[in-house]
């Protein structure tokens, strides 16, 4: 039980980083400062982790990272979108 709550408090963490980058980039509606480098390695490598979520049936790595893949993807779109 602690080792999911961990892992669940660490994806909360990694979201919570990246979030305030988002709403500034929606808000601003200025990109040109984000690499599209850096958002599409955090993106590749939100996509191992899913994977290796589901391989290892993780929930915690799964479900968090699921969503922060989502928060990554919506930062991919407003970079091209306001680029």
């Amino acid at each position: 039980m602690i080792t999911e709550i961990i892992g669940y408090l660490g994806g909360l963490f990694i979201m919570i980083s990246f979030i305030p980058q988002v709403v500034k980039s929606y808000r601003t509606r200025s990109v040109g400062d984000l690499s599209l480098g850096m958002i599409l390695a955090t993106l590749l490598g939100t996509i191992f982790w899913v994977t290796y979520g589901y391989l290892i049936s993780s929930m915690p790595v799964l479900i968090m990272n699921s969503i922060f893949g989502l928060i990554v993807v919506y930062q991919l779109y407003l970079k091209i979108k306001h680029d």
